[in-house]
């Protein structure tokens, strides 16, 4: 798991962070199991998970996930917090939550908790005069957010390694905008079945070469990492 956690390899390009996604689906392309991502999930695809985060300066989430998933404030496991310390990183990273409506609840676990405010990108055309308190507002685009100029803004904070935890439609965004650096994907031994089916649904469809560059099993579950091709 320690190679998970090297940022030597993962060269930004110019004027924007690196950009990996960490999704886990069932065999027949299952993104959810009663409507969570967590019913997928084994102990190993768990430790992936909290590895990648004690990696990435600021995790990316869309804001129906967080609702869904009831998203707190990350945090770093101890094992890890003496390498981010060494990183010269800050204790845990950021959450930064995408979305175009602002519907935050008020008892949204991430409102309170250690840490920054989270990072609320939107659309300038969203009306932010309900949104409680607990979020730092950033409008980023006019009518949707545009996650080129999201990407640039968070460079501009020091930003150099986002990682994205869906869903799967801004994933699919991500990858419509050629932004998608780095792919980490579990496979879980079952078959699912049901309609929540494309870990990049409702993207257009865009071959964009992946390389693969680790693959390991553990108890039947599978666990790939892809790299994007880059002309």
């Amino acid at each position: 798991m320690s190679t998970l956690l090297d940022r030597s390899d993962r060269v930004p390009p110019a004027g924007r962070p690196w950009v990996m996604a960490n999704m886990v689906t069932s065999v027949d392309g299952a993104y959810a199991l009663a409507g969570l991502s967590g019913e997928l999930s084994s102990a190993a695809d768990r430790e992936i998970f909290h590895t990648l985060r004690g990696a990435a300066d600021v995790v990316l989430v869309a804001a129906g996930t967080s609702r869904a998933e009831r998203y707190r404030r990350p945090t770093t496991t101890e094992e890890l917090l003496p390498i981010r310390r060494s990183s010269g990183l800050s204790d845990a990273p950021r959450l930064v939550v995408v979305s175009k409506s602002l519907s935050i609840p008020a008892d949204q676990p991430f409102l309170h908790g250690d840490g920054p405010d989270p990072l609320v990108l939107h659309p300038l055309s969203s009306d932010t005069s309900q949104v409680p308190d607990g979020v730092e507002l950033r409008a980023v685009g006019k009518d949707t957010v545009d996650l080129e100029l999201a990407m640039a803004s968070l460079h501009g904070d020091g930003v150099r390694l986002v990682l994205c935890e869906g869903g799967p439609g801004l994933l699919g965004q991500l990858q419509a905008a050629h932004l998608l650096d780095e792919l980490f994907l579990s496979v879980s031994p079952v078959l699912a079945g049901g309609e929540k089916l494309g870990i990049v649904h409702g993207a257009p469809e865009n071959a964009v070469p992946q390389k693969l560059h680790r693959a390991w099993e553990d108890e039947g579950s599978l666990f790939l990492t892809y790299r994007t091709i880059r002309p």
